[in-house]
């Protein structure tokens, strides 16, 4: 649900140990409009949605809260580092 933005933002922008002006600052917006998506007051635009997806290489979904899975891209990997990536992925997934 959107409602799950907020947070979502806040825990992405904290992983990655970016403050909310570093943030605006690569978005080309302002830290209070950074702050405003943080606290629920306000939600960013379409476009702005897409370049914290990328930014932060998750999905819109999943910032909107519609989706719980987080994407890893491995696309500039090889295709043996791929595989390898597939085959780590499926036995971690095998020991749920």
């Amino acid at each position: 649900m959107i409602y799950d933005f907020s947070e979502r933002l806040k825990t992405l922008r904290k992983r990655d140990n970016i403050s909310q002006n570093a943030l605006a600052k690569t978005l080309g917006i302002t830290r209070a409009s950074v702050n405003a998506w943080e606290m629920g007051i306000s939600y960013p635009n379409a476009q702005s949605l897409i370049l914290l997806a990328k930014y932060f290489n998750v999905s819109v979904d999943y910032l909107l809260g519609i989706d719980d899975k987080t994407l890893l891209d491995i696309s500039g990997l090889d295709s043996t580092g791929q595989e390898l990536i597939s085959k780590i992925v499926k036995h971690m997934l095998s020991l749920k």
